[in-house]
């Protein structure tokens, strides 16, 4: 039963409107395989017969984002569907897009799709399968297998290497032999697709749960030489390090970007003495190929120097630790943690547990404006009395505003 105003609601309203106009249509892709697969689907796509300016007259509220190859997105309720014309392609000469579009039936719209598993149609109306590629023998046979030949499929569009990697982790299939020879043969085309691309599609591999097979596919098929850094991915063999199989596989619960890429080189560096420098040229060269932002290459640092804080014992202080606390990628820094050790570390737990308890980042008793009442003037050693002070009140050496205040006259005074 659909659920009111969602997404497939939405589709389902579109398609009976499209068909009551006299056009053929059906949901398509991913949405079909999901639910033949017992999976919800997360969003819905609808492929029609009409042309865009069909579709445009019967949803005038809609966005045209790729008219040309037959696109429109209709909005209504908050909910978005992407409605598709059935078409075929001719010649891909950039590796990434077909040169020229003309619209044709479901049939052929099914054939020139990626995978088998991705080029199935339902019709919710008249509840039909509509399957011209055998697709559903094969997601019973949990087989990734690209639709006709197999080459041709990675010749027409390089990026579908690395999305036969990410489907075939997250369905949990097998890839089809010849369109895993193809894939290997072709590895060193995804050099051609642009970093942008190759960096969202390596996102969406690794955050996902299915992060350690999609990683193993990506090197067993010789593409993570092409994508990786190479100062970073310093490995010669074309299966799986068998380095990268500790904290990368130890990671649990939801993660980012960030986080697998410092779990991965950690793993890779076992054994190495590696400065915050490194590190941070490290977060540059991830940025420069996966085409990360600038958050998510200060993020890469942060993560990577305060994770070498925490296994370092001896610095487990209050105002280090609870620092480290109040800041928002620490859920991120304590998973990596988690990871390295392989498990709780009741010890780490209970430590954090009481800070969590004192609190990690209570208003500082003194602030500037409370320095320069007494008489300071800002600039370097200013900055310097106000962290000391915060540190003590963090240490609980300082328990009340008052006391605080007569330290920093002493600092002061002693300046």
């Amino acid at each position: 039963m659909t659920k009111p105003h969602s997404s497939e609601q939405l589709a389902l309203d579109i398609v009976r409107k499209l068909q009551q106009a006299g056009h053929v249509a059906y949901y398509a892709g991913g949405c079909v395989r999901d639910r033949l697969m017992g999976r919800e689907p997360a969003d819905f796509d609808v492929a029609t017969s009409a042309v865009p300016e069909e579709v445009l007259k019967l949803f005038p509220r809609s966005q045209k984002v790729g008219v040309a190859f037959g696109v429109v997105i209709v909005r209504e309720r908050r909910q978005q569907v992407e409605v598709a014309t059935f078409r075929a392609e001719g010649e891909y000469s950039d590796g990434r897009r077909p040169d020229t579009v003309r619209f044709t039936n479901a049939e052929e719209d099914a054939k020139r799709r990626d995978f088998t598993c991705n080029g199935l149609f339902f019709d919710p109306v008249a509840e039909e399968l509509h399957d011209f590629v055998d697709g559903r023998n094969d997601i019973k046979k949990k087989l990734l297998r690209a639709i006709g030949d197999p080459r041709q499929r990675f010749m027409e569009d390089h990026l579908r290497l690395l999305r036969a990697v990410r489907f075939a982790a997250k369905l949990e299939f097998d890839i089809e032999p010849e369109t895993w020879q193809s894939m290997r043969s072709l590895a060193e085309r995804i050099r051609t697709i642009s970093r942008e691309r190759i960096g969202e599609e390596v996102r969406m591999i690794l955050e996902h749960p299915s992060r350690v097979k999609g990683m193993r596919l990506l090197a067993l098929a010789d593409l993570v030489g092409w994508i990786w850094p190479p100062e970073l991915w310093n490995q010669t063999t074309p299966v799986l390090p068998s380095a990268v199989r500790t904290r990368f596989q130890s990671l649990e619960g939801p993660v980012t970007r960030t986080m697998v890429l410092v779990a991965i080189q950690r793993d890779l560096w076992t054994g190495r003495s590696v400065s915050a420098r490194q590190w941070h040229e490290a977060a540059g060269q991830f940025q420069q190929y996966f085409m990360m932002s600038n958050q998510e290459r200060d993020d890469f640092g942060w993560l990577a120097e305060k994770i070498d804080v925490l296994l370092e014992r001896c610095k487990w202080t209050r105002p280090i630790v609870k620092r480290l606390m109040a800041d928002g990628r620490w859920p991120q820094l304590k998973a990596l943690y988690a990871a390295e050790k392989r498990g709780v570390d009741e010890e780490f737990e209970a430590f954090t547990a009481q800070l969590q308890g004192e609190g990690v980042s209570p208003e500082p008793f003194v602030t500037g404006d409370d320095l320069i009442k007494l008489g300071a003037s800002p600039g370097p050693q200013f900055k310097a009395w106000l962290e000391r002070l915060y540190d003590w009140q963090l240490d609980n050496q300082l328990l009340t505003r008052e006391a605080a205040l007569t330290e920093a006259r002493r600092l002061m005074a002693g300046a």
